[in-house]
């Protein structure tokens, strides 16, 4: 087991991004004037922005020494050096290394108020119009969605490589989804399953006994049963399951469980037929 550290410092440079996964490779400028090549699923992430990384430290047999993140907090940066450099990492549509250096020439510190707040005055930038404004503005309104959506999905608990998954499905509605129903994720994305969903609606608070927690139950054993070959289950041992899944005993959710049953029948997720006088389930 890799002892678990902090790192904190500057984006210098990325040395690789795969912008389908989230998986990068970058350069991080320590405080200590120490260079770092950092590797994790962190999508968002840009050079000249301020980072603290937590992980841990791994030998590529190729590469040699590298920070392997397990979580990354991003700050946008303050300092003159960082803006030009931030501006001018094609975070912006519209933003390159040149006008990324006029515009922090002109504005200084106060660029990115300027470009949220007070964009038309872009114009007294030489070059800039308002074509170009539109798409700069367009496109740092896209980037703050993704940086709020990441830190909220970070905040429930969801590791960088989940939340890359969440939001490429979901993109602006990724909080609202997983607001009204986390369980959502176990059915909508490839590789997390019930017991992450309810991880991750544990972290948000969500009472072991509520209606969400026992239909996602339901659905995830009925779904085990048929990936074992089974077509059918019998409604006592879908219960008694279900129970022993949701770690609840079965006496004290029976009539959420047979609320949750009668919904998801009624929205045709699961079908109940009658064989030999029993009620069968299958999805």
């Amino acid at each position: 087991m890799h002892e678990t550290e902090t790192l904190t410092g500057t984006v210098d440079r990325l040395l690789f991004h795969n912008e389908e996964n989230g998986f990068v490779i970058f350069v991080l400028q320590q405080s200590t004037n120490n260079e770092a090549v950092i590797k994790g699923y962190m999508p968002s992430i840009h050079a000249g922005e301020q980072v603290s990384v937590q992980g841990s430290w791994v030998m590529h047999p190729k590469f040699g020494k590298q920070f392997e993140a397990q979580s990354c907090t991003a700050h946008i940066p303050t300092s003159i050096i960082g803006l030009k450099k931030y501006l001018g990492s094609g975070l912006i549509k519209g933003i390159g290394p040149i006008y990324a250096e006029k515009l922090v020439t002109y504005f200084g510190e106060q660029v990115l108020e300027i470009i949220d707040k007070h964009s038309q005055r872009l114009q007294e930038v030489d070059g800039i119009g308002p074509k170009r404004i539109e798409t700069i503005v367009t496109a740092w309104q896209d980037q703050k969605e993704i940086s709020h959506i990441m830190v909220f999905l970070q905040e429930k608990g969801i590791s960088p490589a989940y939340a890359t998954k969440i939001y490429k499905h979901y993109r602006a509605e990724a909080i609202n989804v997983i607001l009204q129903n986390p369980y959502r994720l176990a059915q909508d994305i490839w590789g997390i399953g019930f017991k992450i969903a309810d991880q991750i609606a544990q972290n948000m608070g969500i009472a072991s006994d509520s209606i969400k927690r026992v239909t996602a139950g339901i659905l995830h054993t009925i779904f085990t049963i048929i990936s074992e070959g089974h077509l059918y289950t019998e409604l006592n041992a879908l219960k008694k399951k279900t129970a022993k899944i949701l770690d609840l005993e079965l006496v004290t959710i029976g009539n959420t469980i047979k609320l949750a049953m009668h919904d998801l029948y009624n929205s045709d997720k699961i079908k109940l037929v009658t064989h030999n006088d029993c009620l069968l389930y299958t999805s």
